[in-house]
């Protein structure tokens, strides 16, 4: 009895009586317009400038600590800085900047940025590639669920991810996982329940795992392994015709 007084208290009190009540929920829409301003750095491959083709392009997205508004702390490590140093890659090279030194990528405003790119270069748009170490793998593995039709291949180093929305990405998309075992930022098991979970949604999926390799020794690691740029080689996403030429 004494429950009983209570329930109908609080039902009296939430406006719970014997008359239904009219919500007072009224239909909108939003104007507001998100700043999609991005850093970002851009490198053509040897030959782009006297050729008609169109060549594939790499995503890459750096490491939490080159976020923020100064881009020249882009070229500081990973792909950006093998290109520097004089590295020749086939690709063009897209390398946005995280416009946060602490959250995540803001993918939404990446994705728009790459498509900017790719309208005005003559890219291969059956052979985009997003890769991506620490953070920026974080933001590799987002974009492969978010954009399951634009990727050929996806490359996370040292990162992790949500597994439960992997069977979002795209069927014929590629991946290869890189990780350290002494990593002790992100651990080893990030990437390897990732990867359990793509193989049991029968994508094709890879794991490297370098031995007593750290968290800043990774990105170098995966990037220096001749074998992942012969597999990005004969990556392509099936059915998707290749950009115009500009």
């Amino acid at each position: 009895m004494r429950n009983t007084i209570a329930s109908l208290a609080i039902a009296a009190a939430l406006g719970f009586g014997t008359a239904p009540a009219l919500a007072g929920q009224t239909a909108a829409k939003s104007t507001a317009s998100i700043p999609a301003e991005l850093n970002y750095l851009l490198s053509t491959p040897p030959g782009y400038e006297s050729s008609s083709q169109a060549f594939p392009l790499i995503v890459w997205l750096h490491g939490g600590d080159q976020g923020g508004s100064d881009v020249d702390k882009v070229r500081s490590s990973g792909l950006p800085a093998m290109i520097e140093g004089g590295r020749e890659v086939p690709y063009l090279v897209f390398s946005p900047q995280n416009p946060s030194e602490e959250l995540l990528y803001p993918i939404e405003t990446v994705k728009a940025a790459l498509d900017e790119v790719v309208a005005s270069h003559r890219v291969d748009r059956s052979r985009i590639v997003v890769m991506g170490y620490s953070r920026g793998a974080f933001a590799a593995w987002a974009m492969a669920e978010q954009y399951p039709e634009t990727f050929a291949a996806v490359v996370p180093i040292a990162g992790g991810g949500n597994r439960h929305y992997l069977n979002r990405t795209g069927e014929t998309t590629a991946f290869w996982v890189f990780h350290g075992t002494d990593d002790d930022v992100i651990p080893l098991s990030d990437s390897v329940v990732l990867y359990e979970r793509l193989k049991a949604l029968k994508r094709n999926a890879s794991l490297t795992v370098f031995e007593n390799t750290s968290h800043e020794a990774v990105e170098a690691a995966a990037l220096g392994d001749p074998a992942l740029w012969d597999w990005l080689a004969d990556q392509r996403l099936e059915a998707t015709p290749s950009a115009t030429a500009q």
